[in-house]
């Protein structure tokens, strides 16, 4: 669309001007009139197999080798179809880079990078040879119902430095879909007509022939305002809540005590990583939780190794709780609420009233600095000749910063083949030389670096493979704390969720799968108001501002925020296991429902999610009108243009 604008755009320019004398034209004289300048490009050219023989019905797509261009919300610049000869032709092409790529059936996708394309140039011409299929992936796209979706579109957008190289696939008339493609990671999306957009991440081996990747397709969200059956049951079962701030009491906070009663892990959501509110209203939980029902394991979303230096803080007392904030490998925590939670750990802990003491842990394994040093500091009172062995191969990963260099797959191999020795060496050594606690500790570390490799190795690629960790990770400190533990937990809506996407089993899902109803899960949601996030361009040319506050008006009234905000209560829960059964209240719940759910960044162009409320939480916590969070006057800061990890 953006090369037919600039083609409208350019007619006047050769059109004479109102009051503008016309030139006459004389078969004697040649014509003084200008020809308008040429201001788009033309591609055309020919798909051959590896034997030369023309492609015809590959599919062909010409895509903006821009920054600023969204391939979920833009269709590439050209697509089209070979003909039997296996030709193609684009025009009336904005100048400017480009990638093209080819998918055909029984033959390796191609790609053909930084196709510069400059304005009234001779058509450029491209000769694009497929390679015969090595790996194939292949699968299908219905929806709920099992029904075939025909014409769905798979955009499969390869992991690399270059911006253009976006393929382009079509379901047949069974919903089936085939395409060989070079190993490597990508990222698909599928887009169905009437149907929620979907993404997933996966990695083509070279060593494996064939990928199977089948698509269930949820119908768009129902956008109608709830009914006043829905708004009536809301607001006779919600608990308002007086205040997000703790240290105001528990009175308003009894009614949830049977909701939590037998919960061993209560989690807790949130729609952004952002919001002072959130953050204060689970510090609240906290309190309350501990003083009330005796929870002793707060656990956030950051990595296991450096939160225990916070852990260490509000056991002993040793140590800058804020430096201690700062060196979580999740900046998103850096702020003054969470701070505050910290020291309220603290203060509770010194307090002689509580002889169980609270321990502050985290379930994410992407960092590897803390775990690294802990298996070395081990090893060094355990088994000197090991340590001496470990050193060198383990110093690159001490690394705080974790540059790209630790993201290479070829460091998460050699990362992978250290964790094994280590492990292996743990099995060996005698007990008597360590306490078990001390070495089942170091194992984890060790398990938590494994994890970390398995990630690089994989390039990220498997959506799954971190919230599958913080499970892992999360189960484990509740052994490792004893039968009688009990868990907050605290992570992103997306994370604590008891049901995902399709294809994304969510951290919550595993512990739902491993403690049923013991688990409780909060999603937080709200109306309006701000939140800080990172800043990502949604317009061309558009700045990147870095960490920024952003701010959004009320909800739609069809969307879930909306018909909670309906209630009219500024704060408040409620309780979905506590839904009727069957009729519409029920169903208004069940059925998915437009939903805001931010990370660590924040754009115009997010998509907003889908959520099926009761299947995904057992209980909401919203807030009518938030502020953004407020960031310690001396924690670290992602720069403008930093790329943004671990998001939610």
């Amino acid at each position: 669309m953006k090369a037919l604008r600039l083609l409208w755009l350019a007619l006047p320019l050769a059109c004479a001007s109102p009051g503008t004398p016309r030139v006459p034209s004389h078969p004697e004289a040649p014509s003084t009139q200008v020809a308008p300048a040429v201001t788009t490009a033309t591609v055309e050219g020919r798909v051959q197999s590896a034997t030369h023989a023309p492609v015809a019905g590959a599919m062909v797509a010409l895509v903006p080798a821009r920054a600023d261009w969204n391939p979920d919300l833009a269709p590439p610049a050209a697509r089209m179809r070979t003909g039997p000869d296996g030709r193609f032709h684009f025009e009336g092409l904005a100048p400017g880079a480009y990638g093209l790529t080819v998918s055909a059936a029984a033959h390796e996708a191609g790609f053909l990078m930084d196709v510069k394309l400059a304005a009234g140039e001779a058509p450029r011409q491209l000769e694009v040879v497929l390679a015969p299929p090595t790996q194939v992936l292949r699968g299908s796209v219905k929806s709920e119902e099992g029904v075939p979706l025909a014409g769905a579109w798979l955009h499969l957008g390869r992991y690399s430095d270059f911006l253009g190289d976006m393929l382009y696939v079509q379901t047949d008339e069974r919903g089936a879909y085939e395409v060989a493609l070079p190993a490597g990671g990508y990222g698909v999306a599928v887009m169905a007509k009437g149907f929620m957009p979907m993404g997933r991440s996966l990695e083509i081996a070279a060593s494996k022939p064939v990928t199977e990747l089948d698509f269930t397709a949820l119908a768009l969200p129902e956008t109608a305002p709830p009914s006043p059956e829905v708004v009536s049951w809301v607001k006779q079962s919600l608990v308002p809540l007086s205040t997000v701030e703790a240290g105001h009491g528990f009175a308003d906070l009894q009614p949830l005590k049977p909701w939590l009663a037998q919960a061993r892990v209560v989690a807790l959501g949130e729609a952004t990583h952002g919001t002072r509110e959130f953050f204060q209203l689970k510090h609240r939980l906290l309190e309350f939780l501990a003083t009330e029902l005796g929870f002793t394991v707060f656990a956030i979303e950051a990595s296991f190794g450096e939160a225990l230096a916070l852990n260490d803080y509000v056991l002993t007392g040793k140590g800058d709780p804020a430096k201690g904030l700062a060196g979580l490998s999740f900046w998103t925590w850096d702020t003054e609420e969470v701070l505050a939670l910290i020291r309220w750990m603290r203060a509770y802990n010194a307090d002689p009233r509580h002889p169980r003491k609270l321990k502050f842990y985290g379930v994410d394994m992407q960092a590897t600095a803390a775990s690294a040093q802990a298996v070395l500091d081990f090893f060094a009172q355990a088994d000197p000749a090991f340590h001496q062995r470990l050193a060198g191969p383990l110093a690159p990963f001490l690394d705080k910063q974790q540059g790209p260099e630790l993201r290479q797959v070829e460091t998460g191999k050699v990362l992978a083949g250290l964790v094994a020795d280590i492990e292996a060496r743990l099995r060996q050594l005698p007990t008597r030389k360590t306490s078990a606690k001390a070495q089942a500790l170091v194992a984890r570390h060790a398990r938590v670096l494994g994890q970390f490799a398995e990630a690089v190795v994989s390039q990220f690629a498997d959506d799954g493979h971190r919230d599958l960790a913080m499970a892992e990770n999360a189960r484990w400190i509740l052994e490792h704390e004893g039968p009688e533990a009990r868990m907050v937990l605290w992570a992103h809506n997306a994370h604590v969720a008891a049901t995902g996407p399709q294809g994304v089993t969510p951290m919550g899902q595993h512990l739902r799968e491993a403690l049923g109803p013991r688990l409780y899960v909060f999603g937080f949601a709200f109306n309006q108001g701000e939140f800080q996030a990172v800043h990502v361009p949604s317009e061309p040319n558009e700045e990147r501002r870095g960490l920024s506050v952003h701010s959004l008006p009320a909800a739609e009234i069809g969307t879930l925020e909306g018909a909670l905000a309906l209630a009219q209560v500024p704060t408040f829960a409620l309780d979905l296991r506590g839904l009727p059964r069957g009729g519409g209240v029920s169903e208004f719940f069940m059925h998915p429902r437009y939903t805001r759910n931010y990370g660590a960044v924040f754009s115009k162009a997010i998509q907003p999610r889908s959520v099926r409320a009761a299947s995904a939480y057992d209980g909401l916590l919203f807030v009518e009108h938030t502020q953004a969070a407020v960031p310690t006057p001396t924690g670290r800061r992602p720069p403008p243009g930093q790329q943004v990890h671990g998001t939610p």
